[in-house]
């Protein structure tokens, strides 16, 4: 399949990720169709679709005649051959669970098109595992959107050993037209790039708060104080070399040591599930949310789009 071939998109699932990832593809002005089998996530993933439009139309960030044209290109369905039969290229966005996609796969391979390229939206399957059941493991990839999907930039695509150079360069370049930054796994490795970077991160934050080092309000402060907006224009590797790797050979020579190496789950994330509390959904997880603002999505939105219309002024 190439570029150029691509017309419709088909995106499989409506709950956290779906409606933006099929957003962005109707923002750059390709069909898209929805599946959603399930009456009432299709409700609310319509309902997560049209709020995401309006925003980004208060916002400023797209006007209410651009808002009609993605409207006017996006459909959803309950019907898997209707949403994938006419599809060059898939979505899959569905539970993060290994055998309801492997199944998925199967199914789409007796539906779509030969040439059609399937990608897997997992944040932390593999494509050689979810294209067991597969007849035609060339053309199946991951494609890892994050959150928000309409909104942030970054795509980590891996292929299998199996997967044609043609797919995962198809896939690149479809990618950087709707307005991403697709970035190429090498070789498969769980958790991909972003989400090993992050969790080794929490891993240590979460460690130091267990050990009564600091609380959870504190990590975040030092984040937001320091390396977070520095690393929102350099480059965690570019602070390596902007530092001198003489300085950095020098503490990891002693740091490294000292860190955590938990090899499971953190006990402070034990001990809170054990006890229901997990966060914003019960009111209560690492902070106390009933006195604390809860409108985090809203905020990060805005972020978001306020950094989009920036880079875009630059390119201008």
């Amino acid at each position: 399949m190439n570029l150029d071939k691509i017309k419709k998109v088909s995106v499989l699932g409506t709950g956290n990720m779906g409606p933006g990832i099929a957003l962005q593809f109707a923002r750059a002005g390709y069909l898209v169709c929805i599946w959603g089998p399930d009456e009432s996530f299709r409700s609310q993933g319509v309902a997560n679709f049209k709020q995401n439009l309006d925003d980004m139309v208060c916002q400023g960030f797209l006007d209410k005649v651009e808002a009609f044209k993605i409207h006017q290109h996006t459909t959803i369905s309950s019907d898997l051959d209707a949403v994938c039969s006419d599809a060059q290229f898939i979505v899959e966005a569905i539970p993060e669970v290994l055998e309801l996609k492997q199944d998925l796969f199967s199914r789409l391979e007796e539906i779509c098109v030969q040439d059609a390229i399937i990608a897997s939206n997992t944040s932390t399957l593999l494509p050689t595992p979810l294209s067991e059941k597969m007849q035609y493991k060339e053309r199946m990839l991951v494609a890892h959107f994050w959150n928000p999907a309409h909104l942030a930039p970054l795509v980590e695509v891996c292929g299998s050993p199996l997967t044609l150079p043609r797919v995962i360069e198809t896939t690149m370049e479809l990618l950087r037209k709707i307005g991403n930054e697709p970035v190429l796994m090498r070789k498969e490795i769980l958790g991909f790039i972003g989400n090993r970077i992050m969790h080794a991160m929490n891993r240590e934050a979460l460690a130091l708060i267990g050990a009564g080092v600091c609380d959870a309000e504190d990590i975040d402060k030092v984040v937001n104080a320091s390396f977070g907006p520095r690393f929102a224009h350099l480059g965690p590797m570019e602070y390596l070399d902007f530092s001198g790797l003489d300085l950095i050979k020098n503490i990891q020579g002693y740091l490294y040591g000292d860190l955590d190496n938990t090899p499971g789950v953190l006990p402070v994330v034990e001990h809170l599930v054990a006890e229901g509390k997990l966060g914003i959904k019960t009111g209560k997880g690492l902070f106390d949310w009933s006195s604390r603002e809860s409108n985090i999505r809203e905020k990060r939105d805005k972020e978001f789009m306020r950094r989009l219309k920036e880079k875009s002024k630059q390119t201008v």
